[in-house]
């Protein structure tokens, strides 16, 4: 226990245990409490929990602590309380130092391996990064924990009313998270859990969201993670940051009343030359729910809302066409001219194409329903109308539109859909690549294919069909967002089976990382409502003996 203690000049660069302030794998501790201390020029760390649970850390104050204000260290520490601390760097190259086997870029006022701890009030300025969960630098834990832990995927604390600014890279960092229903034992080691899928194939996410509460974030470069589902934004505030949000892919919420981000203000100050208002949203086959955003200020970036951040490359999601649900976003705060939505941000070339903007209300889309990008030029055909630039050009229609798609572990060539929305001539400039007529391009790194259509339409699809191939249509998780459960659509296969699918149908063992590398050996035919079977490649023949 130390309170209202200056330590000046204390801890030693990448020696373990070096710290200023450190609990040592003290178990369960709620008598443990460092509170109201001042940490002045630390050479490592101002506070380390280590090994210790139930533990107060609050009202301390940390000036150039250099690596981390605040470090939770192996993962497993759980329920500790870090709550109205602040970790000031008088500039981020101060505290950005290498450190325990760490490159200078793993730095930050707080630095949690994991996230099981109650987050209350903190305050961080001018470090690398503010408050830093860096999930998949250490997928297993470390130190004692390792191996018997794993941070990526253990249940959030509670987090709320944390801000950061003036941080050289991103304030609130959550990196790569998936909170799971993981089973402990009182250490914090898990017991079992960590997987996306239960034992019959159901999605493991955690049945209350995670939740990031009242967080405040200002001149940041970015905000939020590369990778992360079961994670809600409450209540969160940009500020002149570079990227009011960036996210590269999510999921469908195993808990059906959490939002993607909700009651969010995004603003930029356009007296202020530092930040840029632009969301950089997920993509991904799922629906993405944007509920009760208000945008405020300008100059936007690429646009206040771009759908599909990086889709198709490295770290993020694909297919693209991602179901963005919009309710209760107003746009009417932003400064005149300026552009509202966009298909794609620094994507793969079907990012600008494939993604799908739905609204539950007849203001969050200008009064339509649904938009589908400018290069679906076939839509026209279906009754849809082109939008101005304000629109990103899209196509606003009156008929339900909902993402239809196919999963492979081989790559079946190209495919290609006929029907509603694709009887036009092939377009084969970059980035439509022939997407306008229905041809689709595999995906590899999540295995799979994808297209927008209308809810009841008739479509048919042609390939070679080498191996299975499961087809997915619409989310369950949308259709109750909207009322519209039932919602179905009638495909023919050719030189294969038809399906009538509907928005219902079975995920077992489906997620929206598709095939790559999670259904392999379970029997799919069994849990899905669609399936194509293909004949499987033959083997090349054998080379002829030399005579």
């Amino acid at each position: 226990d130390v309170r209202y203690t200056r330590l000046e000049y204390c801890g030693r660069r990448d020696k373990m245990g070096k710290y200023c302030l450190h609990f040592h794998m003290m178990g369960n501790c709620p008598e443990c409490v460092f509170q109201g201390n001042a940490i002045y020029e630390s050479q490592q760390v101002g506070i380390t929990v280590h090994g210790t649970h139930n533990a107060l850390i609050s009202l301390n104050t940390m000036w150039d602590a250099r690596a981390a204000g605040i470090y939770l260290e192996d993962g497993n520490e759980m329920n500790n309380i870090l709550s109205d601390n602040v970790a000031i760097c008088s500039h981020w190259t101060v505290c950005a130092v290498p450190w325990l086997g760490k490159a200078s870029i793993q730095g930050a006022g707080l630095y949690l391996i994991g996230p099981t701890n109650d987050i209350l009030r903190n305050r961080v300025a001018g470090y690398e990064h503010g408050l830093y969960i860096p999930g998949s630098a250490y997928p297993q834990g470390q130190g004692y924990a390792f191996g018997k832990v794993c941070p990526q995927n253990m249940p959030f604390g509670k987090f709320q009313g944390n801000v950061n600014h003036d941080c050289w890279r991103y304030g609130l960092y959550l990196d790569n998270q998936y909170p799971r229903n993981v089973v402990r034992d009182e250490n914090g080691h898990v017991k079992s859990g960590c997987q996306a899928f239960t034992a019959d194939g159901k999605d493991n996410g955690v049945s209350q969201a995670a939740v990031i509460e009242d967080e405040l974030d200002w001149h940041n470069m970015f905000v939020g993670q590369y990778s992360a589902g079961d994670i809600m934004y409450l209540r969160y505030v940009s500020v002149n940051n570079g990227h009011s949000m960036y996210w590269k892919t999510s999921k469908n919420f195993a808990d059906p009343s959490a939002h993607h981000m909700k009651d969010c203000i995004i603003a930029n100050d356009r007296m202020d030359s530092y930040g840029r208002l632009q969301v950089y949203g997920p993509s991904g086959p799922f629906t993405f729910k944007f509920t009760n955003i208000t945008f405020v200020g300008g100059p936007v970036g690429d646009a206040a809302l771009c759908a599909g951040q990086h889709c198709g490359l490295g770290g993020a999601g694909g297919p693209c066409n991602v179901q963005y649900l919009l309710d209760g976003v107003d746009w009417s705060r932003l400064l005149a001219w300026q552009k509202k939505i966009k298909f794609g941000v620094n994507s793969a070339s079907f990012g600008f194409v494939q993604p799908i903007f739905l609204s539950k209300d007849n203001f969050s889309l200008g009064g339509h329903r649904t938009l589908v990008s400018q290069h679906l030029d076939g839509f026209a055909d279906v009754g849809c109308q082109k939008q101005d630039w304000h629109w990103d050009n899209g196509y606003a229609c009156t008929v339900p539109i909902r993402r239809l798609n196919f999963w492979s572990i081989v790559d079946q060539g190209n495919l290609t859909l006929e029907g509603p929305g694709y009887g036009v001539a092939p377009n084969h400039a970059d980035p439509v690549l022939g997407l306008n007529a229905g041809v689709m391009q595999f995906e590899p790194m999540h295995r799979g294919y994808g297209l927008p259509v209308v809810v009841g339409g008739n479509y048919t699809v042609k390939g070679a069909w080498r191996g299975d191939v499961v087809v997915e249509f619409s989310d369950a998780l949308l259709a109750e967002a909207l009322g519209t459960s039932g919602e179905t659509l009638n495909l023919t296969v050719v030189n294969g089976t038809g399906c009538n699918l509907t928005d219902g149908d079975p995920r077992d063992y489906l997620s929206t990382l598709g095939f790559n590398g999670q259904m392999e050996g379970v029997q799919l035919e069994e849990k899905m409502a669609c399936m194509i079977h293909g004949q499987e490649q033959a083997p090349p023949p054998e080379p002829e003996s030399p005579t």
